[in-house]
């Protein structure tokens, strides 16, 4: 009986997550922005501004992307902000602009103490701009030609302040198809995009590769200079504009944007340690849910087995029932981690690595606690220093 029991917990648990999953699923998809949303529209006139450094890599694809926009006023403009970089960026953003007189460089210049740097160069250039809209978006950000013109629309056609997108997410190396797939599916089932959407929840998270917002808005709530020692400044600034009674929404633009944030496991892990513990909210819910996730990952392979050991060893109807109910919830569980993998484009053999996955997810959310602990993170050569969270 005993075989039994814990069977029909571990099945009812994996059915919870696999609903919860299903449930974000469904409601990603229900808010995702469309190529269409564009049509017919006639839009104001919009500010784009790529906070860069060290981007050399990157700058070219996306100034080339944003330079293809279409259905956007004539006064729109596309503004590089280059934050001190040490390799090639501003050069190549130079010649991307000798090309196209929409496109602009400026340099932000030494950062103030107390800010961060993609802060104060998201400030720069709101300050450098005049146009209805601000538009952030990220130099790793790959845009299809619709992009920006059915954020637009859609958030004046819904009444919008502040759009968030999430664009699909490339990865390439090992380590970046083991360990990001697990972290936003963790992310996923432990926030509610529902909430998140609702004015009248404090629920919030953003995206800072993609961030539209009104620019009576931004300065009405004090844009990234009051979130300028925010390590996690897009959600902080969500949280301003919702708090302030405007409307915020995060919305899916798979199909319009790609990115690939990291290359190597250096900078993947130097990366999500720095936001982990700010997208989960609190250390102890990073890794309280980065722990649990591990937990599951690896009871996943055990208690099947373990069931069956003991159902061969003493068997019984009760036990042989526990035994099959355990391997269900299990395989049905990684019918999830393969689903994952097939939606990033992965072979399904990154969907069987995920015990390990979540490992990796685990550590780094301890480490990224440790920085919060202590006060300092790292990140594209600066070190800061910021406050320290129990």
């Amino acid at each position: 009986m005993a075989v039994l029991l814990a069977g029909a917990a571990w099945a009812c648990l994996i059915g919870w997550f696999i609903a919860r999953a299903v449930r974000q699923f469904r409601a990603h998809r229900a808010v995702s922005l469309q190529r269409s949303d564009r049509a017919g529209a006639a839009l104001g006139s919009v500010a784009i501004i790529v906070p860069a450094r060290n981007e050399a890599a990157n700058i070219g694809k996306c100034l080339a992307g944003l330079s293809a926009q279409r259905g956007l006023p004539a006064e729109s403009s596309i503004t590089i902000i280059d934050d001190e970089s040490q390799d090639a960026t501003q050069e190549i953003a130079r010649e991307a602009a000798s090309a196209d007189p929409r496109i602009s460089v400026i340099e932000a210049g030494p950062l103030p103490a107390g800010w961060l740097g993609k802060p104060h160069a998201c400030w720069r250039g709101a300050y450098s701009v005049t146009a209805d809209w601000l538009c952030f978006i990220d130099a790793d950000v790959r845009a299809a030609p619709e992009l920006v013109a059915a954020a637009v629309a859609a958030a004046e056609r819904e009444g919008i302040d502040m759009l968030s997108l999430t664009p699909f997410q490339e990865l390439g190396s090992f380590w970046e198809r083991l360990i990001v797939p697990a972290g936003l599916v963790l992310i996923a089932c432990t926030k509610d995009l529902r909430r998140i959407d609702d004015p009248a929840s404090s629920e919030v998270t953003a995206n800072g590769q993609f961030i539209l917002i009104r620019r009576a808005v931004y300065f009405a709530v004090g844009g990234h200079a009051a979130v300028r020692g925010e390590v996690c400044e897009d959600k902080a600034l969500a949280a301003r504009v919702k708090a302030a009674g405007y409307r915020f929404r995060l919305l899916g633009a798979e199909h319009l944007a790609s990115t690939r944030m990291y290359r190597d496991l250096a900078s993947l892990w130097e990366g999500f340690s720095k936001n982990a513990t700010e997208i989960m909210g609190d250390g102890v819910s990073t890794v309280g849910a980065a722990s649990l996730a591990m937990a599951i990952g690896w009871a996943a392979l055990a208690l099947p087995s373990l069931a069956i050991n003991i159902a061969t060893g003493q068997p019984s109807l009760a036990s042989v029932a526990g035994a099959i109910v355990a391997l269900l919830g299990s395989l049905a569980g990684l019918g999830i981690q393969i689903g994952t993998a097939r939606h990033f484009r992965l072979p399904v053999a990154y969907g069987l690595l995920f015990p390990f996955a979540y490992t990796a997810v685990a550590a780094l959310a301890w480490h990224s606690v440790g920085l919060r602990r202590d006060g300092r993170v790292t990140w594209k050569g600066r070190t800061y220093e910021i406050h320290r969270k129990a």
